[in-house]
């Protein structure tokens, strides 16, 4: 990933940059989204959603 800071003069530099953050959030919920359900083919909804809340507490926890 790049450290990029748009230029505040630059009003296509920041365009792009918002967009880019933008698109990498959507990409990294659809692939959350995308292991989730692949978790869900080959475990119980109950271990898929114990799982996440594990991995949700480690999250909160440690940052």
């Amino acid at each position: 990933m790049s450290d990029h800071r748009p230029d505040p003069r630059d009003p296509l530099s920041e365009l792009s940059a918002s967009e880019q953050a933008l698109y990498l959030r959507r990409s990294s919920l659809r692939f959350l989204e995308c292991a989730i359900h692949l978790c869900a083919t080959h475990m119980t909804l109950e271990e898929v959603a114990d799982l996440l809340e594990q991995e949700a507490e480690q999250l909160r926890r440690f940052g």
